[in-house]
């Protein structure tokens, strides 16, 4: 699928093939949530509808901090499809170094899940940028607020996406610099998830804002595969039982924790294995080639037992680390393909030279008022149910 196609021209391709496929599953509050590609699409069209008649216009900036799953997704395609761009800073940024690359782009919007979320702005000046406390009400209101939007001017998104054409939309990461001052940049990649297809389920874990994640839930958006994600390693082993993936992503805290979680995998509620560090040493000498006496060569067959724990549909296995010995022998012995991910150089980019903002036409107005109709303030206001406030 062509890269330059726009992430609404991709999100409608999906919301017509594959309506009613799981499009993105989280676990919440120890059950699974899901959306299909037509319910994201629809929450996505808008949302986005919903952003620009609150006063959103193409070429700016929405800051999104929210935890990584579904919510995100959606906020994030959201803020695509209106044509401005999503940023999105790691904890670990100072909040100078935030003030810094903050003062120097147009922020609009700044969305966050809860107030503490806010610390890692508190230097920043945001003047002009508003603020909207994302629950499950107010993310409704704004859908319904687009919705409303859309019915009065149904061209307004392919309007957008042709006055933003050939602009990038992909998601803006904030980068810790050791020994320089932090940047922002938008991740690129090769490898393993160009080989995604729209009948694969990936399991992704990681932060929203890692480079790893960002550029996987692009790829799913081109793919139109099913995504699964989930933040913690702890949460692999249900995600696996419950969605038998054919891939498994891993960010560089969970690949580097993945040793540890095969040792203490389960299936069916019990140990895979009595010893299972000795039959993972032993699978490693077998690949490795080495001379395995007769013990060492029954462990090394008792990985067989493992396999179920993947879910038994697992083709291609992709850390975002060094992958070491143990792990390349576990793959080979189960027949799991080691996928390679290469993340281009993090390029500097000037956010505010990268596009023009672009001033929406305004929506026919309504031929008359009537009590029937929702109210939804003045023009270019959120209600009071958003929380939206100027910095």
């Amino acid at each position: 699928m062509p890269v330059q196609q726009s992430p609404l021209a991709r999100l409608e391709r999906h919301a017509r093939g594959r309506a009613l496929e799981v499009a993105i599953a989280e676990q919440r509050d120890g059950t699974w949530a899901r959306l299909t590609w037509n319910e994201l699409y629809r929450r996505a069209i808008d949302g986005a509808a919903g952003m620009i008649e609150a006063g959103v216009a193409p070429g700016q900036v929405v800051v999104i901090r929210v935890p990584a799953g579904i919510r995100q997704l959606e906020l994030e395609l959201a803020t695509r499809v209106a044509g401005a761009v999503p940023v999105l800073l790691p904890d670990h940024l100072h909040p100078s170094e935030v003030a810094r690359l903050l003062d120097a782009i147009e922020v609009r919007l700044v969305i966050v899940d809860d107030e503490s979320r806010l610390s890692l702005l508190r230097e920043a000046g945001l003047m002009e940028a508003q603020l909207f406390e994302c629950d499950d009400r107010s993310w409704e209101r704004l859908r319904g607020m687009g919705l409303e939007r859309r019915k009065r001017q149904p061209d307004l998104l392919t309007w957008v996406e042709a006055a933003r054409a050939g602009a990038p939309s992909g998601a803006v990461l904030g980068l810790a610099r050791e020994k320089a001052s932090a940047w922002l940049f938008r991740p690129e990649s090769s490898g393993t998830l160009s080989d995604l297809t729209c009948d694969d389920v990936a399991l992704l874990t990681g932060e929203a804002t890692d480079r790893f994640t960002t550029v996987v839930r692009d790829a799913h958006l081109t793919s139109g595969c099913t995504l699964v994600w989930v933040e913690r390693a702890e949460q692999v082993e249900a995600a696996l039982a419950h969605f038998s993936p054919t891939h498994l992503l891993l960010d560089g805290a969970s690949a580097r924790l993945f040793e540890d979680l095969v040792e203490r995998g389960t299936v069916a509620g019990r140990p895979w294995h009595d010893a299972p560090r000795d039959v993972l040493d032993a699978v490693s000498a077998r690949v490795a080639e080495a001379r395995l006496g007769a013990r060492a060569r029954k462990l090394a067959d008792e990985v067989s037992a493992l396999e179920p724990w993947f879910g038994g549909r697992l083709r291609v296995l992709a850390l975002d680390t060094r992958v070491n010995r143990t792990v390349s022998g576990l793959a080979t012995a189960l027949g799991h393909r080691l996928g390679r991910i290469a993340h281009h150089p993090a390029v500097r980019l000037d956010l505010a030279a990268e596009h023009a903002v672009v001033t929406v036409p305004s929506a026919p107005a309504l031929a008359s008022a009537s009590s029937h109709l929702p109210r939804r303030g003045g023009s270019g206001r959120l209600d009071a149910a958003f929380s939206l406030s100027g910095a």
